[in-house]
């Protein structure tokens, strides 16, 4: 069934079209969790993944229920308000309920010259990345970077749609430690190498949002 718009002001300004993002911080504890946890004996994963990079680590089901227990209800959040706002309003999300479904995650260990191609994940409705560790001279390099036209060392970019007029087809994020996004899963993205000695460190998951009447 098509959603209808039905103003709810003398004037309003709205965006029906396009993915909708997600952003929050992460706790530092949880960011410290996760980082000890790459000394853990975890899988590779990289067969399964695009990424150009050193190494790719597979979850184990502790690492899983650690980050839906932390960052579960803002990803159920991200669920309701891009059901919300494609409804046009006509989303009762207090008659529902709702369980994460985690299909996977991984970490991702980046170096000087390591890369992750242009993307989608499948298999799921929603992805994230979360950012976990940044080479120390990452700074000075993002500096220099600066000064071109078009930087891009390191970063993670998103691409949907066509340019035109008030709309852009793809946007750039610099990677903080704590960062944490939440995205279409079909939505494409590739990550930028760096020069810079050290790593740069990530993690994503791959999960749906599970609804049932309350």
């Amino acid at each position: 069934m098509v959603a209808i718009f039905t103003p709810q002001a003398e004037k309003e300004f709205f965006t029906p079209f396009g993915p909708l993002m997600g952003f929050c911080r992460m706790p530092a504890g949880f960011v410290d969790e996760m980082n000890r946890a790459i000394g853990r004996n975890l899988a590779d994963h990289s067969q399964a993944l695009v990424g150009k990079v050193r190494q790719e680590l597979r979850f184990d089901q502790p690492l899983i229920d650690l980050a839906a227990a932390t960052l579960g209800q803002t990803l159920i959040e991200y669920h309701i308000r891009a059901n919300h706002r494609g409804a046009f309003g006509d989303y009762d999300h207090k008659s529902r309920q709702y369980e994460l479904n985690v299909m996977g995650g991984w970490f991702v260990r980046q170096y000087a010259g390591d890369y992750n191609p242009l993307h989608i994940h499948t298999g799921a409705a929603i992805s994230c990345v979360g950012y976990l560790a940044l080479p120390e001279g990452i700074d000075a390099e993002w500096e220099e970077d600066d000064r071109d036209h078009h930087p891009s060392h390191g970063h993670l970019q998103f691409a949907h749609g066509t340019d035109s007029h008030y709309s852009v087809s793809n946007f750039m994020i610099r990677p903080r430690v704590g960062d944490f996004y939440i995205f279409p899963s079909n939505m494409f993205h590739c990550v930028y190498p760096f020069r810079a000695e050290g790593e740069r460190r990530s993690f994503s998951m791959n999960l749906s949002v599970v609804e049932r009447k309350a």
